[in-house]
This record gives structure tokens, C-alpha cells and sequence, in this order.
């Protein structure tokens, strides 16, 4: 499947000052698949060590902090090949599990600079303090979910022709035919979300059968959130893999409580049986965050620089990584979402879209505003501005008194609504309306 993420990585593939690359994201985003598809693309082969599959590979970083040159020989006499140092890529993936081979990066950059590495692991957020971690010696990219402009790419090459060309800021509505089917594939992608599997077994399938595709899709959709509700357990280490679980599962059930209002803060109560307060859930919460399965967003009081510095830090929400997973996790029945009826994208869960393609930008907490009774979903930077952005779920109740109330207090150079409406500007009161589904794209 294509990503975006090509442009980025052949950057550093490209580059003379490369180091070996850490790759981050939350477990079943694609890193594997990535890496392993660049053979033919951008190098010759891909030589992989996989940490949890092949206890040959722990082996082979078990005597010590052995020098590159000795390295790779154990490597190819473990893997049976020979390794070209200018055209192969060595893989090290499932990382996290040989603390070892992750201090070796630090040998290659300085003894083979030229060797292409990149290592993986969905759970190295947890190991960026230990001593084994090569600070200065590697570089770092992340992936997520793919967005919906990935989305787009692989549903129809001639739709992301015309997509890639919209340009957001223009004033202009677009053609009422594409605007129309954006949005129809706007309400799959609430349904799907943007995890691989599920997005390769309904783009293989969906011609022939688009409802069993979608089925299908669901299907995977439950199986991965097993899967991640096992993680907690295996890699929870001093954290209790229970407390983990349940704010895990808190996040989505207050998230559908806020049906038609924006959302609101994360409460702390009753997530954890018999605990109340901060304090029981920051070490969960620090771990799903690490994990990449939760978008944390920070509430600020103004809208001046530095906006961090307006926030409260048991004063936060929480969104999904994955909208689609979002609605796996409530039981929303997929057709539901497709056909635009009660629960497809109110309040919460286009505000989880539109967390979600925000977050994908940077891999950072996001911002929101708050201040008396006004509030405005998300706080972005274009250049040197802070622009507020509305989230609207529907055509009706559109009329935006938070925004305005933001334009009175801080005059920003422009702000948006994000709806699923045709592009318009409000010259009056300076606020460009937005399709939703160009939330990306800002």
C-alpha cells in the first residue's frame, strides 16, 4: 500500500549526513511492511533481524558491545547471505527487545556511516531514558495510521490526483461532484480508520462486495483491539497491565457522551475501581501515550505564546489513535456509519478525525482553547499565528459563537470551521469554512 511516509523516508535514504534511522508508532501502523517493501524500491535487499521471532538474532548481541565489522559477520553467518554495505538495508525490528543492538546504532554511525540501518519497535518510547539508547547518534521518524489522504491515494488514483491539488486556503468551493464523493469516502474512512489490515482487506475486496468488505474490515478491527489489550499485559512492565486497560477503555466510552457538544475534559473518576484522582492513572496514561494509542490534547486558557504555558496538567482530553478503531470500540454498527444515520460522525467522534489528522503532522499534543464559557476544539500554528480551528459534525447548528468569540478577543490572521460543507469565506468575520475531510491538508 502507498504512504505518504515515501517522500520523508527517501529523504533520509538520500541523505549524506544519514545516521541509522529509529522508526516509532504504535503497533500495527506498518512499519514492518514498510521497511520490507523497499526492496527493488530504494535498496537492493532487506536484511532483517526480528528480536521477538528469532532468538538466533538476540544471540548474536549476547557477548557484548561487539564492533559493526564483527556484527555483521555474525549476521550473515546466522542469516546464511552476504550483506553489500552500499546497496542493502539492515533491518533490526522488534528493537526494543535487545537493548544491545540498540546501543550498537551508535558503532555503525561511527564506523559505517554509509551502511543503510533502520530499527523498529512499537514500544521504544519506554526505553528513551536507558543508558542503551544512542541519543546523537541516530535519527528518528515516526508512523501512524495512514491518513485520509493515504486513504484516498489507494482508493482511486484519479480522486488523489484531484485531492492532492485542493488547495485549502482557497476561497473557491470545489466541484460539487468531487466534494460530494470526498465525503463519501470521508464516511468509509470514519468506519475504517487508518490501520493497514484493515484498510488492505476492504480496498481488496470492496468491488466485488462492499458490504462484506466492510464486515470484513470490522472483523480485523475486533482482532486488533484484542491485540492491543494483550500488549498490556506482555510489555506493561512495573505498570499494572489492568489500570492500563482500564483507561483504555474509559477513553472511548466518555468520548460518546459528549453526542453533539465538543469534547470535553477526561474524568478521572471511576476509571480505575476504588481510585480517584490523577495520581492512579498518570503512570497508564504515560504508558498508552508512549504506546501511541492515545492523542493527548491540552486546553489553554489564552491563545498567546507560549500556549503550553496556559495549561493545566491534570486538565487534558483524550482522543483514539485510530477513529476507526474509536467506533469498533463502542459497537457502532459499521453500516450505520456508512449510510450517515444516528452515530456516524456526531460531536465526538469528527472531533477524533480531525485529532487524529492533526496529530499525524507532528506526533505531539495537540491544542485546544478554553476560557470562560467559550471553546474551540484545536489551536494550530500556521507560521508565527495561532489559528483556532471549529469542529462542526452536521450541516445544522453551524453557528459558530466560540469562534467568534475567539476572533473578538484575539484577532488571529484567519480562522476555520471544519464541516461537511463546501469550501465559503465569511469576509465579515473573517472565518474560512472547510470540508472536514481537508483536515489534513491545513
Amino acid at each position: 500500500m502507498k504512504r505518504i511516509f515515501d517522500t520523508e523516508f527517501t529523504k533520509w535514504a538520500n541523505s549524506k549526513r544519514r545516521k541509522p534511522l529509529i522508526l516509532l508508532g504504535a503497533r500495527q501502523v506498518g512499519k514492518t511492511y514498510y521497511i520490507e517493501s523497499l526492496k527493488t524500491k530504494l535498496v537492493s535487499s532487506v536484511v532483517k533481524l526480528d528480536f521477538i521471532e528469532d532468538s538466533g538474532a538476540l544471540a548474536i548481541f549476547s557477548s557484548g558491545m561487539n564492533r559493526p565489522a564483527e556484527l555483521l559477520k555474525k549476521i550473515e553467518r546466522h542469516l546464511g547471505i552476504k550483506i553489500n554495505l552500499s546497496e542493502d538495508l539492515l533491518f533490526f525490528d522488534e528493537v526494543q527487545q535487545c537493548p544491545e543492538a540498540l546501543q550498537a546504532l551508535k558503532y555503525f554511525s561511527i564506523e559505517l556511516p554509509h551502511l543503510k540501518i533502520v530499527a523498529a519497535g512499537s514500544f521504544l518510547g519506554f526505553m528513551s531514558r536507558e543508558k542503551s539508547f544512542p541519543i546523537g547518534y541516530v535519527d528518528f521518524m515516526s508512523m501512524g495510521p495512514m491518513s485520509f489522504t493515504e486513504f484516498v491515494m489507494n482508493y482511486d488514483e484519479d480522486l488523489y490526483t484531484y485531492y492532492e491539488k485542493i488547495n485549502p486556503f482557497s476561497e473557491d468551493p470545489i466541484d460539487l461532484f468531487y466534494h460530494q464523493k470526498f465525503l463519501e469516502l470521508f464516511r468509509i474512512y470514519l468506519a475504517l480508520g487508518g490501520l493497514p489490515e484493515v484498510l488492505k482487506v476492504f480496498l481488496n475486496d470492496y468491488k466485488e462486495n462492499f458490504n462484506e468488505a466492510l464486515l470484513a474490515a470490522r472483523n480485523i478491527q475486533k482482532n486488533l483491539l484484542l491485540g492491543y489489550q494483550a500488549d498490556f499485559a506482555k510489555y506493561a512492565g512495573t505498570v499494572n497491565a489492568a489500570h492500563i486497560l482500564h483507561v483504555f477503555a474509559a477513553i472511548p466510552i466518555q468520548l460518546s457522551q459528549y453526542f453533539d457538544d465538543s469534547v470535553g475534559k477526561f474524568k478521572f473518576s471511576q476509571v480505575i475501581p476504588q481510585n480517584k484522582g490523577l495520581s492512579k492513572i498518570s503512570g497508564p496514561l504515560e504508558w498508552l501515550e508512549k504506546a501511541r494509542l492515545v492523542i493527548k490534547t491540552l486546553p489553554s486558557n489564552k491563545a498567546i505564546e507560549p500556549i503550553k504555558s496556559y495549561t493545566k496538567e491534570n486538565f487534558f482530553k483524550l482522543y483514539f489513535f485510530d477513529v476507526g478503531l474509536l467506533q469498533a470500540s463502542l459497537n457502532i454498527p459499521i453500516e450505520k456509519i456508512i449510510d450517515e444515520e444516528l452515530g456516524s460522525y456526531k460531536g465526538y467522534i469528527a472531533e477524533n478525525f480531525v485529532a487524529q489528522e492533526l496529530f499525524l503532522r507532528s506526533f505531539e499534543p495537540l491544542y485546544s482553547w478554553s476560557e470562560g464559557a467559550a471553546e474551540v476544539e484545536f489551536l494550530i500554528h500556521l507560521g508565527k499565528d495561532i489559528i483556532p480551528l471549529e469542529v462542526k459534525s452536521s450541516s445544522r447548528h453551524l453557528r459558530a459563537k466560540s469562534l467568534e468569540s475567539f476572533i473578538t478577543r484575539y484577532k488571529p490572521l484567519k480562522a476555520i470551521k471544519l464541516a461537511p460543507l463546501n469550501r465559503g469565506y465569511n469576509k465579515a468575520k473573517n472565518i474560512q469554512t472547510m470540508p472536514i475531510y481537508l483536515a489534513g491538508k491545513i
